[in-house]
């Protein structure tokens, strides 16, 4: 474990436990020994430090490369906390397979953000596909996470106005390694579904058991993302629509 992380997560951890209150459910479900990916809604730059505060593990970011090139003192700080720069938009980043595969080699986890750029007014963004293409190439679980609130002001944090929670789901595991396109987009989707069911939790709209049921069920269906179009897919979703 590097130094750094210990370092700042010992400074953010008071600040988010006692501070702002940040309530974290069922850490447990994070794999504490083996290689994993997290993926997560994103609303925040405090989004990383507050998931590294919440999986209680060392994590490792995948980052815009934009983030590195803002400021010497930034570039140091998300350096930090485990950032590592990957080019958006770009189907195949050498870089970012050859850290993937380091990261998992030493059995660590990765934190992804799916959407791939922050929702400001807490609403969903599609899901691209690299979260399921990393997870199918190298056979590896990914824990479906949905953050709550942190695109609310932050004085409410602190007035506990608008709590801040972390819902952590079941992993969720490939049944075996592809490189196929088509199995990266249901992939995704299966996790997309998942991070919009704990959000309904998170939010009181559904039951908590029988929206898991629905999930297991929906996640052996068949499914081909690229004939639906976005709206087809948020029906299929099980007609859940979040607006915070």
């Amino acid at each position: 474990m590097k130094s750094s992380w210990v370092l700042t997560w010992g400074i953010t951890y008071p600040i988010f436990r006692w501070l702002f209150g940040i309530r974290v459910h069922d850490r447990r479900l994070i794999p504490k020994k083996k290689a994993v990916l997290i993926a997560a809604n994103h609303m925040s730059f405090a989004d990383p430090p507050l998931m590294g505060h919440a999986a209680k593990r060392e994590c490792f970011f995948l980052a815009k490369e934009e983030l590195f090139a803002q400021s010497r003192f930034f570039r140091w700080l998300i350096a930090c906390f485990n950032a590592i720069p990957i080019k958006r938009g770009k189907a195949f980043d050498m870089h970012l397979f050859k850290e993937a595969y380091r990261l998992i080699k030493k059995k660590q986890a990765i934190v992804l953000f799916p959407e791939g750029t922050r929702s400001l007014k807490g609403t969903f963004l599609p899901f691209k596909s690299g979260v399921g293409m990393l997870a199918l190439r190298y056979n590896i679980p990914v824990v479906p996470t949905y953050i709550k609130n942190t695109h609310r002001p932050w004085h409410e944090w602190l007035t506990r106005r608008s709590r801040v929670e972390v819902f952590f789901a079941e992993p969720i595991y490939p049944e075996c390694p592809s490189k196929d396109k088509e199995a990266y987009e249901k992939f995704t989707l299966r996790i997309e579904r998942e991070v919009h069911r704990l959000a309904s939790i998170a939010h009181g709209r559904v039951n908590s058991k029988k929206i898991g049921e629905a999930a297991s069920k929906a996640s052996h269906k068949s499914v081909n993302p690229e004939n639906q179009t976005l709206s087809a897919r948020k029906k299929a979703d099980w007609d859940i629509q979040v607006n915070l």
